[in-house]
């Protein structure tokens, strides 16, 4: 469930006060409605509603909702409103803001926020416009959409990304700009060396390192080989994960990019631990921060999952788009190590569940420093995937609707028997998601949450760029 967004509701009416007056009663019963609603749905807390009607009203306003610490503000108008004090309350405010015109056929709804609208657009400044019965089941989707992704845009501001390792094994893609991710969503890029993981991992006490072998070992099939998967080299994996959590915790981070290829998975021990619990909000010491993780120092995946976490209140994975099986016309993503184990099981499944279908597996023989890859099928149901990019226009996110289908590894072409794999049925050809897609990583959650998304790129000024 997406964490409730602090959002603030406003109307405007007519400048002159006998008008003002008559609207009254008409603007704050649409205004009640839409708030009781936004309460009652369990995602929103309205924050602070206002009327406003004057200049100085206007200029309170803005000391009041900045007091509110709203994430989000919709514009609640059944009536015609002065639309010179909206723009200068949302210019003021710089939230995601929905313009909303309710159901109204003896007041003109619609004129108003069409012409507060357009005075926005005039102004450059981004927002969203929605006409319709309060009570429409698509109306409460389209306004559920927007405090979810519009909320995310807003709560990402002020978030650290920490990145463990430079760039991995030349990829362009997995590198960013932290000036522009300041200047764009206001999200700082940290770093610190996978040499602190080393250290603090060779200090970390036995007692707790032992209870999360332990735990593993009961609650996960183990397929030891005493070569690349021992109880010594799981025991190296707990340490480094622990490690690493601790590290994420002492600086803040809210989001992960780890390097682990080569350093770790060649001369240490793979890292494949680290995405698999760091990401979920639970693992054998309690529950805790979800941090979002992606592998090979994937900056830009880590970006694209806090924001999805953020905008859906899901878990978030990485996968490489690997193969496409034209028979059964599934593509296949799979990925060493950088998926939450949460995903074996649909969502809202209890962890048990999920825990009881993922196997440690030996770790492929080209690492070198052995332990286990976390293998698992994806559970069937809906997937929202995407991935941010960036080309000469700036920030593009890729998004797309998917099926997940829970087939064995063995009937898939294409498939391994050692990494966790997702089967996802997409609505476009290979060769045009060949064209269109500008990394080898795409990030899953489990879900229908396109709009959300979408809500997200258009208050955020990245382009989204959709598979039909």
């Amino acid at each position: 469930m997406v964490a409730k967004r602090n959002v603030a509701v406003i109307s405007m009416s007519d400048g002159r006060e006998r008008v003002h007056e008559g609207l009254l009663p008409v603007i704050a019963a649409h205004q009640k409605r839409l708030v009781d609603w936004l309460e009652a749905s369990g995602e929103a807390h309205v924050a602070c509603t206002l009327i406003v009607h004057s200049q100085q009203e206007a200029r309170s306003a803005m000391a009041e909702l900045r007091r509110a610490a709203a994430e989000a503000l919709i514009v609640c108008q059944p009536v015609f409103g002065f639309p010179h004090n909206a723009v200068a309350i949302i210019r003021d405010l710089g939230l995601p803001t929905l313009l909303f015109a309710p159901w109204e056929p003896a007041y003109p709804a619609l004129v108003g926020v069409l012409t507060i609208g357009g005075g926005l657009t005039e102004v450059g400044i981004a927002h969203r416009r929605l006409w319709g019965r309060l009570e429409d089941p698509e109306i409460q989707r389209q306004l559920l959409a927007f405090v979810r992704g519009g909320g995310a845009v807003t709560a990402l501001r002020g978030r650290r990304i920490g990145q463990m390792g430079g760039r991995s094994m030349g990829l362009y893609t997995t590198a960013a700009d932290g000036a522009m991710w300041q200047r764009q969503f206001g999200v700082d890029l940290d770093h610190c060396d996978q040499s602190e993981i080393v250290r603090r991992a060779e200090a970390m006490p036995r007692e707790r390192v032992a209870t999360g072998v332990g735990w593993l070992m009961a609650n996960l099939r183990c397929e030891f080989d005493q070569g690349q998967l021992t109880e010594a080299k799981l025991a190296s994996q707990v340490r480094s994960y622990l490690a690493t959590k601790d590290i994420v915790t002492e600086l803040g981070w809210d989001a992960l990019a780890l390097k682990c290829h080569y350093e770790m998975s060649e001369f240490q021990v793979a890292q494949c631990l680290t995405p698999a619990f760091l990401s979920e909000p639970a693992d054998w010491e309690g529950e805790k921060q979800a941090v979002p993780t992606s592998c090979e120092a994937d900056a830009d995946g880590a970006l694209t999952m806090l924001a999805m976490q953020l905008a859906t209140g899901r878990t978030a994975a990485l996968m490489d788009i690997r193969f496409y099986d034209r028979a059964k016309e599934v593509y296949v993503l799979s990925n060493c190590g950088a998926a939450p184990v949460s995903f074996a099981a649909a969502a809202g499944a209890g962890r048990e569940e999920a825990l009881a279908r993922v196997t440690l597996c030996p770790c492929t023989a080209k690492y070198l420093g052995g332990g286990a890859h976390v293998r698992f099928v994806f559970s069937a149901g809906e997937m929202t995937l995407a991935r941010l990019s960036r080309d000469e226009q700036g920030y593009r996110m890729l998004i797309a609707k998917g099926e997940a289908l829970g087939l064995p590894l063995e009937q898939v072409e294409g498939a391994s028997t050692i990494w966790p794999h997702a089967f996802i049925r997409l609505a476009i050809r290979p060769q045009e998601l060949v064209e269109t897609l500008q990394a080898n990583h795409l990030h899953l959650v489990q879900g229908d949450y396109v709009r959300e998304l979408d809500e997200l790129c258009r208050f955020s000024g990245v382009r989204a760029v959709h598979i039909a």
